[in-house]
């Protein structure tokens, strides 16, 4: 069967974005603060439901959210969770938001769109930074992170952390980023539900096109299972 993934085989490498050739995700915004800020939504259908908020790296541009989209999501599990894709604006990342500005936009997407219960939050590189900025924040939206890779940032670790499931996977190839995982699951241990280190073996910074990213997200939701939700 051909999927989405491996329709993406045949790019080389991340600068191959934007990815024309796929289907072309609804595109749309909410307001944070005095500005907008745009994203892309893959739905699960018109129920509500809640949401997997996805952060790709570097600037967030449209082309980075959708390789996320194509590559970094799930296939086979959390099928039943809506897709956001934020699009970075300009001369900011993510992970420079205030608490405020992440409530707010937490807060506007889920009124805009059929958003409802505790969801999940993941991330590369600087999405991954963007992942524990927003689930700080806000931690109460939220019951799982995935980083892909990611850095914890602060000392600050919220205590509605204690029943988080989390994931922090890293490539192989990208030691400086490891090094980040590693110590972002030192800091957490013991101060969240579960969490597992994952390694991602011969990927570097940014995994390739035709990775499978799936089992991932299938140890997070183990980790779920282990902490008795599912």
């Amino acid at each position: 069967m051909i999927t989405r993934r491996t329709s993406l085989a045949g790019l080389a490498a991340f600068a191959a974005m934007p990815l024309h050739a796929q289907e072309n995700l609804p595109l749309k915004s909410v307001r944070v603060g005095s500005k907008r800020v745009r994203y892309l939504s893959r739905l699960a259908g018109t129920a509500k439901a809640p949401m997997l908020l996805c952060f790709g790296g570097g600037d967030a541009n449209q082309g980075i959210a959708e390789y996320y989209d194509q590559v970094y999501t799930p296939e086979s599990v959390y099928q039943d969770h809506h897709i956001i894709l934020p699009i970075g604006p300009p001369r900011r990342r993510f992970f420079q938001f205030t608490n405020r500005e992440a409530r707010e936009m937490i807060s506007a997407i889920t009124a805009a769109e059929p958003i409802e219960g505790r969801g999940l939050i993941s991330g590369v590189s600087n999405g991954g930074r963007a992942a524990f900025t927003f689930a700080r924040a806000a931690p109460e939206a939220f019951r799982g992170l995935v980083t892909m890779p990611g850095a914890l940032g602060g000392r600050i670790i919220p205590r509605a952390w204690s029943d988080y499931a989390m994931v922090l996977a890293y490539g192989t190839q990208d030691p400086t980023w490891a090094n980040e995982s590693q110590r972002a699951h030192a800091a957490l241990r013991g101060k969240v539900g579960a969490i597992e280190q994952l390694a991602l073996t011969g990927q570097g910074h940014v995994v390739g096109p035709d990775y499978d990213i799936d089992p991932v997200y299938a140890r997070l939701k183990a980790l779920e299972t282990r902490l008795g939700r599912l």
